[in-house]
């Protein structure tokens, strides 16, 4: 029996676990298109700043430059790497871009040609596809050479599991991280060697503590049933989830091979909702669009504000904990719109309804216009929230007497991306309490179309479907 190896991830100091978007080379990874498309740009303009001095007037015009500018548009679509999770070893990057650049540069020839307008010189031509694949070429070159770690966790026990493991350790020592190996049974099979690091609950734990990227189920082929199991709970994170390359057919559609590890290929039967460039365009909507609603909403905020102040005693903004992104947990910020309830006066958590004794008469106006949910955009700026998403449920909050969870099984999938201001949900009219449990699984159903349906035109159009609903004064209460 080979030595037992442990991986201890208590041991480690607790992180807060990092957005979708954590891993920064991925972030490259996806802005690779542009920034080749910008490097092409730059040489096509350091081409012509080079030639003027030597050949004077026989120098093409600004028009060339322009045309070549417009010409590289292409290049991504002719240019992009097959399999964006692949990074090809430095010393494989020339010979993998020579092919496509050659069929970009015959497309650029091409371009320019029918667009000139003088006699060009063919030294600028050269001299600007030189310098572009020069440097693209360095590019891609860093992007090899830049460490990145890539946090995996592995669900399995038996030979299957062990041969993994080492694999990992043995071929990309690096850039893999290995969090722990997690199994439900507490004794490992007897040709195990690899120590348990906890169960599946500890890994879902795990998750929401420190960023996973990846989990691997390593289980033998007749396991179908309980792999499916481990991916209704795993899909409760915002993690990929593969498995391991050994022979495991599921009567379900597959996603696209994922490779780790250098040529390690596996099946993805579960992908982050949002990522990569996704992820990117969703940051900049929040970011962006929410600063802006901030900065042209602050003297009606302000205005609120006073208003709450006036009307009753009591802080001005009201926070609750509500479940967020991966099954974490947040302070959401409201106006506050009930009678305040000073400390020392517990009451059992209850969800407003209309007509409720509790509101204010400020807080009436408030919540018939949706203005206390304003505060909320300090929210989407902290990172806690997105504009759109699924809408962050109070916790420990019950229909008919029981959990969300208890009622839908899927429950917690809506918490694979973070929640939102406003969504799909809401836009449909499933507003407000959830008396039933009906009720309730329609407005998860929306959610979870939400969650695996995301696009950033989807958000546009709940953004403005929810304009119009506020306009119209159809709100919840």
């Amino acid at each position: 029996m080979g030595q037992k190896i442990s991986l201890d991830w208590t041991a480690r100091p607790a992180q807060t676990a990092a957005p979708p978007s954590g891993n920064w080379r991925a972030a490259l990874t996806t802005l690779q298109p542009l920034l080749e498309t910008l490097l092409l740009v730059g040489a096509a303009w350091l081409a012509l700043l080079l030639l003027r001095p030597l050949v004077g007037a026989m120098a093409p015009s600004d028009h060339e430059a322009l045309m070549a500018s417009i010409t590289t548009l292409f290049a991504p679509f002719v240019l992009r790497q097959r399999s964006e999770a692949r990074v090809a070893p430095r010393r494989r990057v020339l010979r993998d871009l020579a092919g496509p650049y050659l069929l970009f540069a015959a497309i650029a020839t091409l371009a320019l040609g029918l667009g000139w307008q003088s006699e060009t010189p063919r030294l600028w031509l050269l001299l600007w596809l030189t310098l572009g694949f020069a440097g693209i070429g360095a590019l891609r070159s860093a992007m090899c050479r830049a460490p990145v770690v890539e946090r995996i966790a592995v669900v399995g026990a038996g030979e299957a599991t062990d041969r993994l493991v080492h694999y990992l350790q043995r071929s990309a020592p690096a850039s893999v991280e290995l969090v722990g190996v997690f199994d439900d049974r507490a004794t490992r099979p007897p040709s195990s060697t690899m120590a348990r690091s906890g169960s599946v609950a500890d890994l879902l734990a795990l998750g929401r503590q420190r960023r996973v990227d990846l989990v691997l189920i390593a289980l033998p082929d007749h396991a179908e049933t309980r792999i499916l199991e481990l991916l209704g709970q795993l899909k409760s994170l915002s993690v990929s989830v593969a498995l391991s390359p050994c022979g495991i057919e599921l009567a379900m559609p597959k996603l696209p091979v994922e490779y780790v590890a250098g040529r390690m290929p596996l099946t993805l039967i579960a992908e982050r909702p949002i990522r990569r460039a996704g992820a990117i365009a969703k940051a900049a909507e929040d970011y962006l669009l929410g600063g802006l609603l901030v900065l042209l909403l602050s003297p009606l905020l302000a205005l609120i504000a006073l208003a709450v102040r006036l009307d009753s005693p009591g802080p001005i903004l009201f926070r609750q904990p509500r479940h967020a992104w991966n099954n974490a947990e947040f302070d959401v910020f409201k106006f506050r719109t009930m009678r305040w309830n000073p400390q020392g006066a517990p009451q059992p958590l209850r969800q407003t309804e209309r007509g409720d004794p509790r509101v204010t008469r400020v807080g009436r106006f408030l919540r018939r216009t949706s203005l206390d949910e304003l505060p909320q955009l300090f929210n989407v700026l902290r990172g806690e929230m997105s504009l759109v998403g699924p809408r962050p449920h109070a916790v420990d909050m019950r229909t008919e007497e029981r959990l969300g969870s208890e009622i839908v099984e899927t429950y917690a999938h809506r918490h694979r991306v973070k929640p939102g201001l406003t969504g799909l949900a809401q836009v449909r009219g499933y507003r407000g309490a959830t008396h039933t449990a009906e009720q309730l699984r329609r407005r998860i159903e929306a959610d979870l179309e939400y969650v695996e349906h995301w696009s950033l035109w989807l958000d546009l159009q709940i953004l403005a479907r929810t304009a119009w609903i506020v306009i119209r004064g159809h709100n919840a209460y």
